[in-house]
């Protein structure tokens, strides 16, 4: 169900100031639309630190706002399972978009020497907008599906360790900064967090 009031908060457990992370998260949509938010990381100043989102059929990656971003066409199928992982380091701003374990989409220069601050909000299937006090949400961007096995770390993980995350060991890999089932998620709306 797409709803604005429907999402899941998360707590990272650490600090979230970052020059580098890796999220990676099992998804099975329903319906994507133009822009359908994945999972978002964002403050006051810039509610648009990280973004996964889904675009029709393609994957977008933002880091530091959206006119840094890297997308991967042709990737979602709705109501089929995909495993999409996003990385990227402010060292050159080197970032990349995985799916299904494989190298999708690599690109340089993406929000480079910049510094994700900690302090914001980090959330499940919405995006928090600076739209309105205390920032607004927007059915139209919500998720509508399933999502599970939502991991980040503060680092770039080897092409190795990205491939692990889609195998068969994947429940056993848990991310140093959110690790599903460890990390504690809030849901709001009717979300249902199943572990």
């Amino acid at each position: 169900m797409r709803s604005k009031k429907i999402f899941g908060s998360v707590h990272p457990t650490a600090g979230m100031t970052l020059h580098s992370f890796t999220a990676c998260i099992w998804i099975k949509v329903t319906e994507a639309l133009d822009k359908t938010i994945v999972f978002s990381y964002g403050t006051k100043l810039n509610p648009y630190e990280i973004q996964l989102y889904l675009s029709r059929e393609a994957a977008v990656l933002v880091v530091g706002g959206d006119q840094h971003k890297l997308a991967v066409k042709n990737v979602v199928v709705p109501g089929k399972w995909i495993h999409l992982c996003g990385a990227w380091s402010s060292e050159n701003g080197s970032a990349s978009l995985w799916v299904k374990g494989e190298l999708a989409a690599m690109a340089s220069d993406i929000a480079d020497a910049h510094a994700i601050p900690d302090g914001g909000i980090l959330q499940i299937g919405q995006e928090k907008n600076g739209c309105c006090i205390g920032g607004g949400f927007d059915e139209a961007l919500a998720f509508s599906g399933k999502l599970t096995g939502f991991n980040m770390w503060d680092r770039v993980l080897s092409a190795k360790e990205i491939a692990a995350q889609s195998g068969e060991d994947a429940c056993s890999i848990r991310g140093n900064i959110v690790g599903w089932g460890v990390t504690e998620v809030l849901p709001y709306g009717g979300a249902q967090y199943v572990s």
